[in-house]
């Protein structure tokens, strides 16, 4: 068979072969298209559930979870200095309105119990929206608290898709739910701060021993703070770790890894329970639960000291006397009613 020949029978066989390839790549396309689809049509589910499902106003009354951590969506617009995220450690030292009433700086608690640094993340994007605080300050105890990959994929849905977060509300939804857009206007007479007075001593003798011990902050963990100070540097925000008081929660080995993680992400460590930040807590009268939380006594110190250092450190602006922020002097008026031993001076 000449050459000739031999090339006559091979086209018929290239084209059968370009005829299959290109019916492959026709049903790749089909299949990627319907895949494709599919997913757009479970996006838009998700989103149209997401916006009847999520709650109209930041209240538990609508539905809102830990409706005094979003108690900030409530505040006027670029109005907060320092946010505070973190877990009950923090609801139960600090308070906004003692800090507002001896420093004149605006501050609010956005922290909740058992708080993980995905939620923790999550609450301060959702404060970004609204605020562009100085300080944000991150408690230490939480950056601990541990959590799995798979904990952070299921923030992220609920992040991007609320319905993931609020799905027990279907059977709450109403006629307002289909049609109305959310909204923000409550605002938490005590900026997230809790308040409790019980007394339950502590046996504090061996809180922050000296130990060779260091407790390393866990590699998932130190990378989500990573994702919080990058979050703040991006916006100019300065990120700080603080932990405060706790025979409980905190000891020197925490204080040893929190300082290694603090050094390698370059960011300030304040540790109220040793150190030259120490705050003096009578642990006999001034924690609830002997020594995991403080009380209301324990909390005056911490605030005192605290409030003072922030100012201090991060050129913090008094605005006590500036009339847009009155409403701040009007809060602390109701607050001195609510603790009449509050010792805060205007």
């Amino acid at each position: 068979m000449d050459s000739e020949s031999r090339m006559q029978d091979k086209e018929p066989a290239d084209a059968q072969m370009i005829a299959l390839d290109t019916a492959r790549v026709i049903l790749i396309l089909r299949k990627a298209l319907v895949s494709v689809a599919v997913l757009l049509v479970a996006a838009l589910m998700l989103a149209a559930s997401s916006f009847v499902l999520m709650p109209k106003n930041n209240q538990a009354a609508f539905g809102m979870i830990h409706q005094e951590a979003h108690g900030i969506l409530g505040e006027p617009a670029e109005s907060i200095d320092v946010v505070f995220i973190g877990d009950s450690e923090t609801t139960s030292s600090v308070s906004p309105l003692q800090i507002w009433g001896e420093q004149g700086f605006t501050s609010y608690v956005c922290a909740t119990n058992g708080q993980k640094l995905p939620y923790s993340l999550a609450l301060l994007n959702r404060a970004l929206e609204s605020q562009t605080p100085k300080v944000v300050v991150i408690e230490a105890n939480s950056v601990y608290a541990p959590f799995s990959f798979k904990d952070c994929i299921e923030r992220e849905l609920q992040n991007a898709f609320p319905v993931f977060e609020y799905h027990d509300r279907w059977k709450e939804v109403s006629a307002e739910d289909f049609t109305s857009a959310p909204k923000t206007t409550w605002v938490d007479p005590l900026k997230g701060f809790y308040i409790n007075e019980k007394v339950l001593p502590a046996h504090a003798e061996s809180h922050m021993r000296p130990s060779d011990s260091v407790e390393k902050v866990p590699a998932l963990n130190k990378w989500y703070l990573s994702l919080i100070v990058n979050r703040c540097r991006e916006i100019g925000t300065v990120p700080v770790v603080v932990a405060t008081p706790s025979t409980i929660c905190w000891n020197t080995a925490r204080h040893s890894g929190m300082s290694e993680a603090a050094k390698d992400l370059g960011i300030d460590f304040v540790d109220l329970n040793t150190g030259p930040d120490r705050v003096e807590i009578d642990w006999s009268t001034e924690t609830r639960d002997a020594g995991d939380h403080l009380n209301y006594q324990g909390a005056i110190k911490i605030s005192r000291s605290l409030g003072n250092l922030l100012k201090t450190t991060y050129q913090l602006s008094d605005h006590r006397k500036d009339d847009a922020y009155r409403h701040w002097n009007e809060a602390l008026d109701s607050y001195r009613k609510i603790v009449p031993n509050t010792q805060t001076d205007n």
